[in-house]
């Protein structure tokens, strides 16, 4: 992953686990990342700042931008924090299966509780609380999908 799909990735979990008070899906997950964060922005007070403010207000947009561009310029310049950011998303998605789901595509678009995508020049868009139903080109509902890649997704 790019460092800012990385970042993204752990705003996704963060947040809900935040704003939750830590139930029961994203808690450890949560709990792994926030540990991990702060033990590597120990000593950068931007960054620190960054996770203290999303702390107090987890909602607002402006202290999740921030903090995305702390992790995402840790993480370009940080190849092994990087990768712990990685397997601990790894560990997120493993914990509560669908809570992470990160695209990167010129054309971003996301669905669904926790999905964002990153699209071209790192615009961030967000899903939507309910999962939408899935459909084919001829406009028919189906229960699986394939992604350009030829994963199948399951509905």
């Amino acid at each position: 992953m790019d460092p800012i799909t990385v970042a993204t990735g752990v705003l996704t979990v963060l947040t809900p686990f935040l704003v939750e008070g830590g139930k029961a899906a994203a808690r450890k997950a949560g709990e792994a990342l926030w540990a991990a964060l702060e033990k590597r922005f120990k000593g950068n007070p931007a960054a620190e700042t960054a996770l203290v403010d999303l702390k107090a207000t987890p909602e607002d947009a402006d202290n999740q931008a921030a903090l995305r561009k702390e992790i995402r310029k840790l993480a370009e310049a940080d190849a092994a924090f990087k990768a712990e950011l990685e397997k601990l998303l790894a560990a997120a998605e493993a914990e509560a299966p669908g809570s992470v789901h990160i695209e990167v595509r010129d054309g971003a678009a996301a669905v669904g509780a926790g999905a964002q995508a990153v699209g071209k020049g790192g615009v961030i868009v967000g899903g939507s609380k309910t999962a939408a139903p899935a459909f084919d080109q001829r406009g028919q509902h189906v229960q699986e999908q394939t992604n350009v890649a030829g994963d199948l997704i399951k509905k």
